[in-house]
């Protein structure tokens, strides 16, 4: 089951206390996610990752003998979640929260570009 993730700053908002929004999508349910969330723009992304994941976790029953592909468009954060970019220190606790998860939920991680990825669709809404 294909799912995606998408994580940015409004830069519009920066000077509100969340000024990030975290989404996440699955086509196949119909499932859309956007929240508001608090960080830098790549802890952002990460935090979108870790949503959908939990998400997963908490919803078995929805990806029983499903292969769970996981698609962003976060070249840093596929790449770490990979082991395949250093991480800095900042971001080693959201990449190892990922990797956890990976050994609880067998799931592949792939980059897209991001006018490919439908969790970034209109995150602008999405109010303070």
């Amino acid at each position: 089951m294909q799912c995606f993730f998408y994580g940015r700053m409004r830069e519009e908002n920066e000077a509100s206390a969340h000024n990030g929004v975290v989404s996440f999508t699955i086509p196949d349910l119909g499932i859309v996610f956007r929240a508001q969330f608090k960080g830098a723009p790549q802890e952002c992304e990460y935090a979108s990752l870790l949503a959908l994941l939990e998400f997963i976790e908490i919803n078995p029953h929805l990806f029983r003998n499903k292969t769970v592909e996981i698609f962003g468009d976060s070249f840093v954060v596929v790449n770490q979640v990979n082991l395949q970019m250093f991480c800095d220190k900042k971001l080693e606790p959201y990449r190892n929260m990922a990797l956890v998860y990976k050994k609880k939920i067998p799931y592949s991680l792939s980059w897209i570009p991001q006018n490919e990825n439908p969790a970034q669709a209109d995150v602008s809404y999405v109010v303070n």
